[in-house]
């Protein structure tokens, strides 16, 4: 409370006329003030809420649970600014004489109302998206820019001439094992090898616009070459190849890749997650067991070598992720890099592959309080 004697009053009211002005000014920053304290919020927010979507669905797959994904379609938020003033006058005796003192108030509120918007990813768009195989273009695409070769075909190719990818693995999880998957891992390991070295190259004809791979000649890696030439049947004296997706038909100038789906790869992924013993004794996973009756290593696959979920019956403290989900919590590592990097391919992926689907359905709308 500011409180003006009347004879000094002719004094003041600069002084008066400037405080109020101040107050109404200093709203204009409450905006980027606001903006600056919530948006890193929300991003992140929005973010943990889609990476434990993730990981519950390749959970729910693992129980052969329906899986399900909601999309974040709009966060808005509405500022509401109440300023109020007054002005009082009352009069006193001062030293026998009259005197009038001009009391002024003021105050100041707002408040914020954020609405979040949820629709569900679902329409033929969105199906077809996700159990469309991945295309050819698109593997290459994600291998040129920068991720590891060896990650990305062990993702997403189930067949390459011949050489299987463990493909009983792109549905529910299968009482047997996949048979062949050496060949596989070992031609991913010479890819590996070769690949930093721009010795294979993917390119397109630029007559027939055919996607071709060239693997050219090196006498550093002349072993690893021939080696790659003679699992995948090629002629070894050609060094440009064509590239199609018709597995059935080999070729020796020809490399035949088939690529998992999105919803596949989801699959493929869930089959190694840690489960507890009393569900399984219970038969509430599948359990892969070999020849022998023992439980198959998933981590022995491609993809599997890159991902493990893991279950604790306690919240872990070192989680990236973690959800709650059937009594137990189920999380990735913070220190398991590569499961990390393969959740982020595939985050890429489900972006690449059904970001272009347009949500469907009721929206769900929620007032965040």
């Amino acid at each position: 409370m500011i409180t003006f004697i009347n004879k000094h009053l002719s004094f003041r009211k600069p002084f008066l006329f400037l405080t109020i002005v101040s107050l109404m000014s200093g709203c204009h920053s409450f905006g980027p003030d606001e903006l600056k304290g919530t948006h890193p919020l929300y991003n992140a927010a929005i973010v943990d809420s889609q990476n434990d979507q993730f990981i519950q669905n390749i959970v729910r797959l693992h129980y052969r649970d329906p899986a399900f994904f909601l999309d974040v379609v709009s966060v808005t938020a509405s500022l509401k600014m109440d300023l109020s003033a007054g002005l009082d006058q009352s009069a006193f005796d001062l030293n026998s004489g009259g005197a009038d003192i001009l009391q002024f108030s003021a105050g100041g509120s707002y408040t914020t109302t954020p609405t979040i918007s949820y629709a569900p990813l679902q329409g033929e768009s969105f199906v077809k998206s996700v159990l469309r195989p991945i295309a050819i273009e698109d593997v290459f695409a994600l291998s040129g820019s920068g991720w590891s070769s060896r990650r990305v075909l062990s993702l997403c190719v189930e067949r390459i001439n011949g050489l299987e990818n463990a493909p009983s693995a792109s549905g529910p999880t299968p009482k047997l094992p996949p048979k062949y998957i050496e060949p596989f891992n070992r031609l991913l390991q010479l890819f590996d090898e070769v690949m930093n070295e721009n010795l294979i190259v993917p390119r397109i004809n630029p007559d027939t616009k055919e996607t071709q791979l060239e693997i050219k000649s090196s006498i550093a890696h002349r072993d690893a070459i021939w080696e790659i030439k003679q699992l995948l049947g090629l002629d070894q004296k050609l060094e440009v190849y064509h590239v199609n997706n018709d597995f059935l038909q080999h070729k020796a100038d020809t490399i035949s890749i088939t690529n998992r789906s999105l919803m596949s790869i989801f699959f493929y992924l869930s089959h190694h997650v840690d489960t507890p013993k009393d569900h399984q004794a219970a038969g509430l996973v599948t359990v892969t067991r070999n020849q022998d009756g023992s439980e198959f290593d998933w981590g022995k696959t491609a993809g599997g070598s890159y991902f493990h979920i893991r279950q604790s019956e306690t919240k872990p403290d070192m989680a990236f992720i973690a959800i709650p989900y059937r009594g137990q919590w189920f999380y990735l590592a913070d220190n398991d890099l590569e499961s990390k990097s393969t959740f982020m391919l595939l985050t890429q992926l489900f972006r690449l592959q059904a970001g272009s689907a347009k949500s469907s359905g009721p929206t769900l709308t929620l007032p965040v309080r």
